[in-house]
């Protein structure tokens, strides 16, 4: 049974950023900037604006110890989708406790625009209920703070021009990002499809398993199995019927992976007739699926059969190689044993154990 769940924004974007090494850059940042923001509590004390009576330094201090918290989790490694939630509530209650315990209702209110970064962080990694939930908690500072400072000075040409000021941002900076990455994410969805049968090409193969090799090596005991598959007689079905009949053999071969594989399993097209599929389990040795692959295949009405060649690695541990060259090496084992299934006469499935990768010690 599988216990790989399908991935949601964060997911994809930390396979993306993994796949081209910067990770660590993205973590220096995210913890550069929140370290600079957990030691502001700390600076305000001295400030005649800042929190002035022991409850809300206080405040301030344990504001500031959040934020030190939040920071550090960015240092010591990339979090999980779980992770990076609990520091974005983390961070969004440590601002709110930091403003609202402002003695100046007008330093408060415009440094509610610091919500905005967070709300930024939100946009480009998570689903739009964070950064609106993000939001609720900004809007509900930013009328707090308001009020206090119509009530302490009257201005309401300063209070409303403000309010416009953080409201601008707080709208603008984290659902402009959102969208944003919405449509980035629409369009390369589309632009790493195989035209001819809708499966991944190339490229979007690889970016598919770093992000299921991310969620996957969370649980215990799974492996990453790639099967690679090459159509027998195809050559001969073109020459004899045409290419378009072809074509149409290529998406019924398309549909019928789709339909044995499961829903975790990234298909691709990476040739004329050649396919790769790969998926994460707790089975070691995907011949049985490969099976019924090469089942499916023999099935169809065009008189073409599958060679198929399988491996697979278990997942776990802080390997030596990188994500794609895990996936290089699994994908030259699979083709090996797939010619070697074509080699004893086609529409067979052969099986090659992958040596496990070397672990960091």
């Amino acid at each position: 049974m599988s216990v790989v769940t399908p991935s949601d924004q964060f997911d994809w974007i930390s396979a993306y950023l993994k796949a081209r090494d910067l990770q660590v850059i993205w973590r220096g940042a995210i913890f550069g900037v929140t370290a600079v923001q957990a030691a502001l509590p700390l600076v305000l004390l001295s400030s005649p604006f800042g929190p002035d009576h022991a409850l809300t330094r206080a405040v301030a201090v344990a504001a500031s110890a959040a934020g030190a918290s939040a920071a550090i989790l960015w240092l010591v490694c990339w979090p999980t989708r779980q992770q990076s939630i609990a520091f974005s509530i983390t961070s969004s209650m440590a601002i709110a406790a930091l403003l609202l315990s402002m003695s100046n209702p007008y330093s408060g209110l415009v440094g509610c625009t610091t919500f905005a970064a967070l709300g930024g962080f939100l946009g480009y990694f998570h689903a739009p209920r964070y950064v609106v939930a993000n939001f609720a908690v900004a809007t509900v500072c930013t009328a707090i703070l308001a009020y206090r400072l119509l009530v302490s000075s009257g201005d309401a040409a300063l209070v409303i021009s403000s309010v416009i000021t953080v409201a601008s941002l707080n709208v603008g900076v984290p659902f402009g990002i959102q969208y944003l990455v919405h449509s980035l994410r629409t369009d390369l969805r589309t632009s790493d499809r195989d035209s001819l049968t809708g499966l991944h090409n190339r490229r979007s193969f690889y970016d598919s398993v770093c992000q299921l090799i991310a969620l996957a090596q969370r649980r215990t005991g799974m492996h990453l199995t790639v099967a690679v598959i090459d159509l027998d007689n195809f050559k001969h079905l073109n020459d004899t019927r045409g290419h378009a009949v072809g074509d149409e053999a290529l998406v019924a071969v398309a549909a019928a992976f789709e339909q044995v594989c499961r829903p975790t399993a990234v298909i691709a097209r990476v040739g004329g007739e050649e396919f790769v599929i790969a998926d994460a389990d707790t089975m070691s040795n995907p011949t049985e699926r490969a099976e019924r692959l090469r089942l499916a295949v023999a099935a169809l009405p065009f008189g073409i059969t599958a060679s198929i060649g399988t491996t697979g690695v278990p997942l776990g541990g802080r390997r030596v190689l990188r994500d794609i060259e895990l996936i290089d090496d699994l994908i030259r084992t699979s083709d090996t044993a797939m010619y070697e299934a074509k080699r004893a006469g086609g529409n067979g499935v052969r099986h090659h154990p992958a040596p496990e990768p070397p672990l960091l010690t």
